[in-house]
């Protein structure tokens, strides 16, 4: 009995050396199931641009991915260019750049207050229309208190950052939009609690990044 219960100590500890061993960090893609929209068609699209700025970039086609999927709901509305490309004199640019997508066992990945600052940059910015783009997306987060530890949890967390240029008026407009999204799972199921936490994260996530991209072309197609 005591050789028994040796063994199930060992294989315990072998378990929690292989989990902590690990990857303790989850990756998800950035799909969308968005229909395509329509009545959202511009005499002259925006320019748009998707940038992987994770330092750990899983998956690797991150980028790629959810510009395809945005390319196939706004159609024509967008027109696709470099990140990097400087925005001409009488365009509007939209450049979405992923800076978190995935799951954290035992620490949370988003800092209450870098995301705070970030709405309070975006709301100050935001001039004209666009404050009330910004207003009702920044109203829609999911992020949880700033008092709450991620000891013990899959810790999902989502956040893309929509910088939106306008460079049609005499005054240029410049803001950058921060949509993020959190969720906790319990370690209940492991690593598959880990991927639930991250695509709930990206679920509100994505839902809010084309909401305001909605926004943002009705806010054009207005003004044309």
């Amino acid at each position: 009995m005591q050789i028994k219960h040796l063994e199930i100590a060992i294989i315990g500890m072998i378990a929690l050396a292989v989990f902590s061993g690990c990857a303790t960090e989850r990756h998800i893609a950035p799909t969308l199931s968005e229909p395509p929209r329509t009545g959202l068609e511009l005499k002259s699209p925006i320019l748009g641009a998707v940038f992987d700025g994770r330092a750990t970039q899983e998956p690797k086609d991150a980028a790629s991915q959810l510009q395809t999927d945005l390319s196939r709901i706004y159609g024509t509305s967008i027109e696709w260019d470099n990140y990097f490309t400087k925005t001409p004199k009488g365009r509007v640019a939209v450049r979405v750049r992923i800076v978190m997508l995935g799951a954290s066992f035992g620490s949370r990945l988003v800092s209450s207050t870098a995301f705070a600052n970030a709405v309070s940059s975006a709301q100050t910015s935001a001039t004209g229309p666009w404050g009330s783009v910004v207003g009702n997306v920044s109203a829609q987060q999911s992020v949880l208190a700033g008092s709450l530890s991620g000891e013990g949890w899959w810790n999902g967390a989502a956040w893309i950052d929509l910088e939106v240029q306008d460079y049609r008026g005499t005054a240029p407009i410049s803001f950058i939009l921060p949509i993020v999204a959190e969720h906790r799972e319990s370690n209940m199921w492991g690593y598959s609690s880990g991927d639930k936490a991250a695509r709930i994260a990206w679920q509100q996530v994505s839902a809010q990044l084309t909401r305001a991209l909605d926004a943002i072309l009705r806010t054009v197609r207005d003004q044309e």
